[in-house]
């Protein structure tokens, strides 16, 4: 069952999937094992750097690392 997620465990196998899709929504779920799946909120994207800011939160709320766009 996909339930939103506050904290990954394992995250050094986690796999993060995001999908944008016109209208300022995107599909962003992960996968960080077989009991443990979830998605992530994502609307209301106003640009493509607001995109690059939400990935840079999303990536380092599932991986605990900082992603490379400023």
């Amino acid at each position: 069952m996909a339930v939103p997620c506050r904290a990954v465990p394992a995250a050094y196998e986690a796999e993060l999937s995001a999908v944008l899709f016109r209208g300022g929504w995107a599909d962003v779920d992960l996968v960080a094992s077989l009991d443990y799946a979830g998605w992530l909120p994502a609307s209301d994207i106003a640009s493509a750097s607001d995109f690059g800011v939400r990935m840079d939160q999303w990536v380092a709320r599932v991986f605990g690392v900082r992603g490379f766009a400023q």
